[in-house]
């Protein structure tokens, strides 16, 4: 019997394309306590949980959600990066369907 879990993986990936994920944290709020985490490591404070995913989308960051069906959610409001691009391009090669979503927030 194979077991999969129920959450799938949320984090960020900076321009660099590197993983920005939490130590620890509820279920479900992932991106929150991770934008808070690495925000207040800027010395930003934001003003609430909406001002979070403004203030990491205006730094470049990518927002990554990864679902045990094999799909990869990534939101962003800018241009990705190379790095970013070929953080997700490996993905794609193993097989994930990506599913890019250009916002404005």
């Amino acid at each position: 019997m194979k077991i999969t879990s129920a959450m799938p993986s949320r984090y960020f990936l900076d321009t660099s394309g590197a993983k920005t994920t939490r130590m620890q944290g509820l279920p479900g709020q992932g991106h929150i306590e991770i934008g808070k985490n690495a925000l207040a490591e800027k010395g930003i404070v934001p003003k609430d949980d909406a001002d979070v995913y403004k203030q990491m989308f205006r730094l470049k960051f990518a927002r990554v959600v990864e679902h045990d069906d094999g799909r990869v959610e990534v939101e962003h409001t800018c241009k990705l990066s190379t790095q970013q691009r070929q953080y997700l391009k490996a993905f794609a090669a193993a097989g994930k369907t990506i599913v890019c979503n250009s916002v404005k927030r």
